[in-house]
């Protein structure tokens, strides 16, 4: 009897840790279909710096810290290509990031209902 509660007890706790990984806010950066070449990007989060390279027609999601500080920010930008870049603040719960194929951030939308961000 106790090592079937235990079985529930440990399910249940996974369940919970597996919704609070998956119910994080995110930012997803959207790269054009049309380019002709990679784009690298840098996402710095709170000066934790992430250098990564989306080819053309890529989706990277980021996820970020469920409960952020009120001086928390974040930077995606786009050095090599076309210098531009957007600054993040919360509260939101989703930011999707759009490149156009010039490697020019062409719109950003930001999202504060939960469920945008599935």
């Amino acid at each position: 009897m106790l090592s079937r509660q235990f079985k529930w007890i440990v399910l249940l706790c996974v369940i919970a840790l597996a919704t609070w990984f998956f119910c994080r806010p995110v930012i997803v950066l959207h790269y054009s279909a049309d380019a002709q070449k990679p784009v690298i990007y840098f996402l710095n989060e709170n000066d934790q710096i992430t250098r990564g390279e989306l080819a053309p027609g890529q989706t990277e999601k980021f996820y970020t810290p469920m409960f952020a500080s009120r001086d928390a920010w974040i930077e995606v930008s786009l050095p090599f290509a076309s210098r531009d870049g957007v600054n993040v603040k919360p509260p939101y719960s989703r930011v999707d990031v759009y490149i156009d194929a010039g490697t020019k951030i062409e719109r950003t939308d930001t999202k504060h209902d939960f469920l945008a961000r599935f």
